[in-house]
């Protein structure tokens, strides 16, 4: 995954984003308690490949969705996972430079 500059277009994060999200689930599956975070971003996943919302608004809706699973079933994530999913909710700041 190459360095995203702030003003990157959909296409970018959406690439950075599916990668990030590939490699979050496969570390995933080495624990059973994280099964639903699993399922969660399997869907997301699918969602950005199908491009039927833009970019930023199905990060940032994942981004929510993240939180509320994490909370809602006490998930504790490995340094490495935390890693991973910083850098994922990282594509969904937007700056806009005036």
């Amino acid at each position: 995954m190459g360095k995203l500059k702030w003003f990157s277009g959909g296409k970018e994060r959406k690439d950075n984003a599916s990668e990030l999200i590939q490699n979050l689930i496969f570390d995933l599956k080495k624990n059973s308690d994280t099964k639903q975070l699993e399922q969660l971003l399997i869907s997301y996943k699918r969602e950005l490949d199908e491009e039927k919302s833009s970019v930023p608004f199905i990060l940032s809706r994942l981004n929510i969705s993240i939180s509320k699973v994490l909370s809602e079933n006490n998930i504790v994530l490995t340094k490495s996972q935390k890693e991973m999913l910083k850098k994922l909710r990282a594509l969904s700041h937007i700056r806009y430079g005036y």
